[in-house]
């Protein structure tokens, strides 16, 4: 009996231990959604949030919807321990529409939609041994009358 109570609280320590973890992860990336929405400025933002963990060199892919004759903004947030990543954006395909390979960070990127589609964003971190939270959040704005300066998906 007193074998089986050691054995319960040992259990619960370790769920305990476990929940204080994915409670951290999740606050951090509740902050990097947060700064990101910050930065959609003259857009609005849809709602649209996506936020992962990347570890070990994997990959996170986000699948996301847009509408016909809309401006979008992704942008992008990482937190400080991630440090530099890359990221495509394929359409349903699979077919790469952008690929932005580091180097100076973008933070975002910026695309008028000529149909409703959705659209996959792959992200990974460039250094494989670090891991962090990245987040994309999503912006649109009615097109301006006149030339569209900005890319066509």
């Amino acid at each position: 009996m007193k074998r089986s109570f050691n054995n319960l609280k040992i259990v619960l320590a370790v769920f305990a231990l476990s929940l204080a973890v994915m409670n951290t992860a999740t606050a951090q990336c509740t902050a990097v959604t947060k700064e990101a929405i910050k930065k959609l400025t003259v857009y609005t933002h849809t709602g649209q949030t996506n936020s992962a963990a990347i570890s070990g060199g994997n990959k996170v892919e986000m699948h996301l919807s847009f509408y016909k004759g809309l401006n979008y903004k992704l942008q992008f947030g990482a937190d400080a321990a991630l440090g530099q990543y890359t990221f495509r954006i394929l359409d349903e395909n699979k077919k790469e529409l952008y690929k932005f390979d580091g180097g100076s960070q973008a933070d975002y990127f910026t695309f008028f939609s000529n149909c409703s589609q959705e659209l996959i964003i792959e992200i990974s971190a460039v250094d494989n041994t670090k891991k962090g939270c990245v987040a994309v959040v999503v912006g649109m704005q009615a097109p301006k009358t006149g030339g569209n300066s900005i890319r066509n998906l």
